[in-house]
């Protein structure tokens, strides 16, 4: 009969054998890394760069911004063992179809209130698993933060009423965007006093007279546009906008994040209908945004209000 190699393990008994095994298991622990982590993580003396076990972070990562979108699409935001947001050892990611969430104690209470500590609290304001598909969309955008919303459409309503102000905004967009995009900021941004100015897709020239008037909060438009495939210059848009102080969001929806990253380029915040090209187009509806913190924890704000939560099992498909 074959004998274990360890001697404590060979003289102890047979229950007290599982446990020691058990803790030396534990012991070797996988904890993935963070969507930062991974873009900055590579094995010493690697070819290509891959994903580094998380043993001391302190002295296994290098920084590296290298990493495939394939590496990315499997393995940023899996947070698994204690020191994730999910205290499991499960390879897939878990489905938390809970919608409210407890606290240990009362000063835990104290300082999530405070801002002192993290904390989901309850499903509409977010969850452990749409976290998950938040930190991977993040990475392949190269994005501070991202949303995951119920639809495309939520994410874009969400955007836009954060980041125009009621009575104060302009807002430029395209002819050729989303048509029920196009129609909310014709018919429902313009009775909130917000005033709208549509532009022809690549039209440089209005676009800079536009801007010249000093008063647009904010240029949107997709990339490629649904259904004709049209495509602007996103590096020279956000060039002309941000010299006159306005934000430019890219809805991205027919590239998705493995064929354009439109923050790369210049712009604040990129949309999604993650229902399309993202989720396969069959059998999810779901929206995203990414963008800086800053901007994202505006937009998440008003998406606490609208009330547009994801169920986590259509997250994880």
């Amino acid at each position: 009969m074959a004998r274990s190699s360890s001697p404590l393990v060979n003289k102890a008994s047979p229950i007290e054998q599982r446990r020691l095994l058990r803790a030396r298991r534990s012991s070797k622990r996988v904890t993935a890394l963070s969507p930062e982590a991974l873009l900055d993580a590579t094995l010493p003396g690697a070819e290509q760069p891959v994903p580094v076990v998380q043993q001391d972070a302190a002295t296994a990562l290098k920084r590296d911004a290298t990493l495939s979108d394939e590496t990315l699409a499997v393995h940023a935001g899996e947070k698994m063992g204690k020191n994730g947001a999910m205290d499991t050892d499960s390879i897939a990611t878990p489905i938390v179809s809970g919608t409210t969430h407890w606290f240990k104690s009362s000063g835990d209470l104290i300082a999530f209130k405070e801002g002192r500590r993290h904390s989901i609290e309850y499903g509409r304001y977010g969850n452990p698993t749409v976290k998950v598909l938040e930190d991977k969309i993040s990475a392949l955008e190269r994005a501070e933060s991202t949303l995951v919303t119920s639809s495309g459409m939520n994410a874009i309503v969400a955007t836009l009423l954060a980041l125009v102000l009621p009575g104060a905004g302009h807002v430029v967009t395209t002819t050729e965007c989303y048509s029920e995009a196009r129609a909310f900021i014709r018919d429902k941004l313009s009775k909130m006093g917000i005033k709208v100015t549509f532009i022809e897709l690549n039209d440089m020239d209005t676009l800079k007279a536009v801007l010249d008037h000093g008063d647009v909060t904010l240029f949107y438009t997709d990339c490629p546009t649904n259904p004709h495939l049209k495509c602007i210059d996103i590096k020279l848009v956000a060039e002309l906008c941000h010299r006159k102080g306005a934000l430019v969001c890219i809805d991205s929806t027919l590239a998705s994040p493995i064929n354009q990253k439109p923050l790369t380029l210049g712009a604040d915040i990129v949309v999604h209908s993650a229902t399309k090209y993202i989720a396969g187009h069959h059998d999810v509806i779901a929206g995203c945004i990414s963008g800086s913190d800053a901007l994202i924890s505006r937009i998440r704000a008003w998406h606490h209000d609208l009330g547009g939560a994801i169920s986590p099992v259509c997250s994880i498909y």
